[in-house]
């Protein structure tokens, strides 16, 4: 069994190719957001160095959000386009339990953080039991102060990780530097397990696939907590909920 993993849902575009034994290609791109120019050719390069073709894939995962509005519509569009080429069903994994997968095994609280702009971030408290990933919280939208007092008033140390990180230290005096110390309550994850990774939206969609939670090309929806702030800038001006299109 092979499974694609897409995640643009951030800076980050990233692919890789998972079979229940091994993760056998990741590509990923954390520079220059351009995910539309290179998204193809990401997932043409990681089905290259895993020797085999789209038509050998059984699985597209994608993550769903939340995250960059148009990021999310990127990825999904793309899974979406080759799950109906290929009549393969989908898995949508949510970009929080993506990052969460990047700890495997770890013992601590974990909190995944997404920049949201204007100084909130979208999060989610998660622990790893017996091997499963326990999620401990819903998804929520909050401003960066309130969670870093909320982290700060636990009585156990939480590693949090995501590109939020840059917002929580923006929170704070003095950029963070007491916030990340040794004995603190936060700690922050390593850089190089901070950001998105295909293969722990592939891990976290064989999980799900095992349980029978599948997608198809047409029943899969993104997820964006809340509306956009052109969408919210729309309804300000005309008084009523825009159905529109969503844009960063």
């Amino acid at each position: 069994m092979y499974i694609l993993g897409i995640d643009t849902s951030s800076m980050v575009a990233t692919a890789a190719v998972m079979s229940p034994d091994k993760l056998m290609a990741e590509y990923i791109v954390n520079n220059k957001k351009n995910h539309s120019e290179k998204m193809m050719q990401v997932v043409d390069r990681v089905l290259q160095d895993s020797g085999i073709s789209l038509a050998d894939l059984d699985v597209v995962a994608v993550a769903v959000g939340p995250g960059s509005f148009t990021g999310i519509r990127i990825g999904m569009a793309c899974a979406e386009g080759m799950a109906h080429a290929l009549e393969k069903p989908m898995v949508g994994i949510n970009t929080l339990d993506g990052l969460a997968y990047n700890l495997m095994g770890e013992t601590r609280l974990i909190c995944p953080v997404m920049d949201a702009q204007r100084g909130q971030v979208y999060t989610c408290f998660y622990r790893w039991e017996g091997g499963k990933l326990k999620k401990l919280s819903e998804y929520e939208v909050i401003k960066a102060k309130d969670l870093l007092a909320r982290l700060s008033s636990r009585k156990e140390q939480t590693v949090v990780l995501g590109d939020g990180l840059t917002v929580l230290a923006r929170a704070t005096d003095d950029g963070g530097q007491k916030v990340w110390g040794v004995d603190s309550l936060i700690a922050a994850a390593h850089p190089a397990l901070s950001m998105p990774r295909a293969s722990s939206i592939a891990a976290a969609a064989l999980d799900e696939y095992a349980r029978g939670k599948i997608d198809t090309c047409y029943t899969i929806k993104p997820f964006y907590i809340r509306r956009s702030h052109a969408e919210e800038k729309w309804e300000e001006q005309h008084g009523t909920a825009s159905a529109g299109r969503c844009d960063d």
